[in-house]
């Protein structure tokens, strides 16, 4: 008899064989091996993530000489290594490591919100392509989170160079190692499982207010703050004007769907989970060729900012000049190939927390 879940077994070993140096990786692997029950026969990568590994190594490969001969290999090893965007193409390109949630567990969309307010469409600008919502967290919730962020690392999500300035602080904690904290007794469960419930509860309310047919996949998720600097005068932007999916090119107006842009992204959300900061409202760009701000939302506790992730919405974020302001980072795909294998990782830590416990 396992007292682990196969399932979270064969993660371990999937994870391991990802990412054979993380000291993660091996210290997960070394407790699942120890685990009464778990033989060398149950310690093994999931049979279909190999063909999934060699197709990433050989896109990796393929992109690494298109960039060579463009010219732009180092824009290739800042931008498509990792970021606040995307932290590694190894793990937005899931081949489902899980069947979850577990059949004991609700289906999504079926999570029963008693201890959660209703969340209010405060405006629905005219832009079909744009929402805003107020009330998705209440203040108990968005102050437990803030206590989450305390375990945000600096740089998280970036390999190399951020586009963030170096005038602020810029820190994260992506949904997996929020949940390997918990595990390993660093961070209480609940605020993980909050992190996740909050996350999967903005999806739902994008999902409806969007109308959409079809369902809607986590591409990545990520708890980030930004702390202002003791700078006199400031004059840069806290996040650049920028799209999702595409690489503006600001001598003509193009915004091209073409690696390393994560062309895959449909839609994004920032939900907020303070204010007690100065500058850092998020704004909308005119267009491609004006990015100056039309139209701009000041962050507050439980306030959610949607938008398709096309060019149709550039946006960028405005100074945080004083104070921390942090936020929940959601992106979001109707490609099921290309859904974060990690969300799900997340998710099965922590029902094998709770169902331990």
């Amino acid at each position: 008899m396992l007292n682990a879940s196969l399932p979270a077994i064969q993660a371990s070993a999937t994870q391991l064989q990802l990412e054979p140096h993380s000291d993660v990786a091996k210290k997960n692997a070394v407790f699942y091996r120890q685990q009464h029950g778990v033989t060398r026969k149950d310690f093994i990568p999931r049979e279909d993530v190999q063909p999934l590994i060699e197709s990433m190594d050989l896109e990796h490969s393929f992109m690494h000489v298109l960039d060579e001969l463009s010219g732009h290999l180092e824009q290739f090893g800042e931008e498509r290594q990792g970021g606040e965007e995307g932290q590694d193409d190894a793990e937005l390109l899931d081949n489902d490591f899980f069947a979850y949630p577990p059949a004991n567990m609700p289906q999504t969309g079926e999570l029963e919100w008693q201890e959660w307010s209703k969340p209010e469409i405060v405006r629905f600008t005219t832009d079909p392509d744009r929402m805003l919502a107020d009330n998705v967290l209440s203040q108990d919730q968005c102050d437990k989170l803030l206590e989450l962020a305390k375990h945000c690392k600096e740089g998280d999500g970036y390999q190399r160079k951020a586009p963030h300035t170096y005038n602020e602080l810029f820190e994260g904690l992506n949904i997996l190692d929020a949940a390997k904290k918990s595990q390993e007794g660093e961070v209480v469960p609940e605020l993980s499982q909050l992190y996740v419930n909050a996350s999967r509860r903005s999806r739902d309310a994008i999902a409806k207010e969007f109308n959409l047919q079809t369902p809607l996949y986590f591409s990545y998720t990520h708890l980030v703050c930004r702390t202002a600097k003791d700078v006199v005068e400031r004059r840069d932007l806290s996040h650049p004007v920028h799209s999702d999916n595409c690489i503006l090119n600001e001598a003509t107006g193009e915004c091209d769907k073409v690696p390393p842009a994560y062309t895959w992204r449909d839609y994004s959300a920032i939900l907020y989970l303070n204010d007690e900061f100065e500058g850092g409202d998020f704004f909308y760009a005119h267009s491609t060729k004006d990015l100056s701000p039309e139209e701009t939302v000041s962050p507050k506790c439980g306030r959610l900012v949607a938008f398709s992730a096309g060019k149709e919405n550039m946006h960028g974020v405005l100074a945080v000049t004083k104070g921390r302001r942090c936020a929940v980072a959601l992106w979001f795909t109707l490609d099921p190939n290309h859904k974060e294998a990690t969300f799900s990782m997340a998710e099965e830590i922590l029902h094998e927390i709770k169902t331990v416990s």
